[in-house]
């Protein structure tokens, strides 16, 4: 479960955020999570509400917005979406490797008071 590990980053991230913002609490979190990133969403938002008890973040709303994976393609030049088993381009059927989104995993927003 390497959500715990990420969730222990970004508490880290978001913690050096509330001390340079002279925060009290953090109110929401939102984050950006690529498809390829394999994050699995129910485990990430378990350990965020256990690592983030008795800090400024415990409550927090965690919003995760999920980035689509896609392709440049190196024939057509047209993007295209991808998944682990299919970097076909549908216009022109080539292989693609150029992958330009979906590999995000970002804190993207965080509210405090």
């Amino acid at each position: 479960m390497h959500e715990v590990s990420i969730v222990n980053d970004l508490m880290e991230i978001i913690q050096q955020n509330v001390v340079s913002h002279s925060l009290k609490k953090v109110t929401k979190v939102t984050l950006k999570i690529g498809t390829m990133t394999s994050v699995e969403e129910h485990a990430l938002r378990f350990a965020f509400e256990v690592v983030s008890k008795d800090t400024e973040v415990e409550g927090a709303e965690l919003k995760i917005e999920t980035v689509e994976a896609t392709a440049l393609c190196p024939q057509c030049e047209k993007t295209f979406n991808i998944t682990f088993l299919n970097k076909i381009c549908p216009i022109c059927n080539a292989y693609s490797n150029n992958i330009v989104t979906g590999y995000e995993l970002l804190i993207d927003e965080m509210e405090g008071e």
